[in-house]
């Protein structure tokens, strides 16, 4: 039987064809799809939050290129930009041992980065949650409503990531798009 080898490719997410869309926003907003390999880790025993260095409620925790994010108990989400999602799996899995049940879901969300000056009045416009730095830290991570979609976000350095699922990806781009031209046009 011949050998079966799977390309090392990079996600390609749903929002590919927004990219102008996103670049007319600059440099007043700063809205790009940046996909990233993503993983779903249950554990299964205590162990598992040691070896693969999980976070606490609520929280996210970095480790070398990774991130994880806390779901709920016993869940967590966690991604790596470029890296193949099999690949990120295997070596999630891999210090996982036995510990954690591991699968590969990078098809199911896409990541949108949101920056600049006017990021969090934005995500204001659709979300009751309260993002200001006194109450939304860098370490924090939320599962809530953004206009009406289903996401996941934190902060990452230049503003949010946000996790929207595949199928609501195009809507969500309409209305973060819509809502940031009044900025783009107030902007000097």
């Amino acid at each position: 039987m011949a050998d079966i080898t799977i390309p090392d490719l990079e996600p390609i997410g749903p929002l590919r064809d927004w990219s102008d869309r996103f670049a007319a926003l600059a440099p007043a907003i700063l809205l790009a799809e940046t996909p990233v390999a993503q993983t779903v880790v249950r554990p299964t025993g205590p162990e598992a939050g040691k070896r693969l260095e999980l976070p606490g409620v609520c929280q996210t925790a970095h480790t070398g290129q990774e991130t994880a994010l806390w779901l709920g108990p016993d869940e967590f989400l966690c991604y790596a930009a470029d890296v193949a999602p099999h690949v990120l799996a295997a070596t999630i899995g891999d210090r996982a041992r036995d510990s954690a049940y591991v699968a590969d879901v990078s098809g199911q969300r896409t990541r949108l980065v949101l920056g600049g000056p006017h990021a969090e009045t934005i995500l204001a416009h659709g979300c009751a949650i309260d993002l200001s730095p006194n109450a939304f830290g860098p370490d924090d991570v939320i599962q809530t409503q953004l206009a009406q979609a289903g996401v996941i976000m934190h902060r990452v350095p230049d503003g949010f990531a946000i996790f929207v699922r595949s199928s609501f990806a195009d809507y969500l781009a309409g209305w973060l798009v819509d809502a940031a031209t009044e900025y783009v046009a107030t902007t000097p």
